[in-house]
């Protein structure tokens, strides 16, 4: 059984663990993820209530995800969204349900606090089943370039980023 909750202080050196191991997977990893990690949460633009982990019923720390405020540089302003980064999950839990497990609470909260919308960089097959598109299919490209097929979307409330064409700049 898997218990998804909000992350503690004390989680952080397990989570570090996990997120190293989940990231030296990939061939994209290149070994800064945790240290990055570290660094979102001394930022004004990270959000306790939306750094989430999943723990197994002996208390392994099986998952983690993080969704942070960032901006979208619109015609008519800043339009705040949040990004998501970094999502992990323990390489031996793979498969299991616990990232899209992860996401789906940390969308649902984000809703609660007044969210509308949320963007990736990522793989697109992998997000595509989850929701995800491209984001210049709403108008929004990525700064580093423009037809982006990795910089993602996802619209939390229907209809959140029909009217918004713009500039986004995430990693």
């Amino acid at each position: 059984m898997i218990t998804i909750r909000k992350e503690e202080p004390k989680d952080y050196p397990e989570v570090r663990r996990l997120v190293t191991a989940a990231f030296a997977t990939v061939e994209y990893g290149d070994g800064t993820e945790a240290h990055y990690l570290d660094s979102l949460r001394e930022k004004p633009t990270f959000i306790p209530e939306l750094s989430l982990v999943a723990e197994t019923g002996d208390k392994t720390i099986a998952g983690q995800i993080v969704l942070c405020k960032t901006e979208v540089a619109a015609a008519d302003g800043m339009i705040t969204t949040l990004v998501l980064s970094p999502l992990s999950v323990r390489p031996e839990y793979f498969r299991r349900g616990i990232a899209r497990s992860l996401m789906e609470r940390a969308f649902g909260i984000a809703r609660e606090l007044g969210y509308t919308s949320v963007f990736l960089c990522g793989e697109p097959e992998i997000y595509h089943g989850l929701g995800f598109v491209p984001s210049y299919t709403f108008g929004i490209h990525h700064r580093k370039d423009p037809k982006a097929d990795w910089c993602l979307a996802r619209e939390l409330v229907p209809g959140a980023l029909e009217t918004i064409q713009g500039i986004i700049d995430i990693v």
